[in-house]
């Protein structure tokens, strides 16, 4: 199903990317290879999410805080690695994550779309506690952490801060309407 379906174009990805870097550890010229399938399997995960019943996720603020998180938790993974990482490349990473989701929080506010206005109304306020440390673990893991040079403290907490985002995504999102398709179509 590959042809029609990102989840499978994601499963598909993700294990052409799991055998070509473990084979790019013995051929190092594999390794923009595997990096060309890595992101092509991130772009599938995030496409998979693209659905206009759900306008909070149907927006190129998706796509970009997929890449992003990438962006900051390879990075850091490699880190741990000892492969030598600028912290200026993560913190840049965390940076622009931080700026993705105000712009996305302060376009949901002020739509004119009630389902949108709906998501950032509960994320300001039923899960505002949730918010907070969720940025809080993005300036800690992302950037005071990786300018001290403590790489498993930073990964540690980028991580925890990635999966609380992702979190936020599946609760704070206000489908179109409970009748109406994955796709969006009215209801009869």
């Amino acid at each position: 199903m590959w042809r029609r379906s990102w989840l499978s174009r994601e499963v598909l990805l993700f294990s052409l990317f799991s055998i070509v870097a473990t084979g790019s550890i013995v051929i190092s010229e594999l390794s923009p290879v595997a990096a060309l399938l890595g992101f092509a399997g991130v772009t599938a995960s995030a496409f998979i999410y693209l659905a206009p019943a759900r306008p909070a996720w149907n927006s190129k603020h998706t796509i970009a805080d997929f890449y992003l998180t990438g962006l900051l938790l390879g990075p850091l993974f490699l880190s741990i690695l000892r492969v030598p990482v600028s912290p200026l490349v993560i913190c840049a990473a965390a940076a622009c994550q931080i700026v993705n989701h105000a712009l996305k929080f302060m376009q949901h506010a002020m739509s004119e779309e009630f389902e949108l206005r709906a998501s950032a109304r509960l994320l300001a306020q039923d899960f505002r506690t949730l918010l907070y440390l969720r940025m809080s673990l993005l300036i800690g893991g992302g950037i005071v952490l990786p300018l001290l040079h403590h790489s498993i403290a930073a990964f540690v907490l980028a991580l925890a801060g990635e999966m609380l985002s992702r979190y936020l995504f599946f609760v704070s999102v206000v489908p179109k309407n409970m009748a109406s398709s994955f796709f969006g179509k009215e209801a009869a």
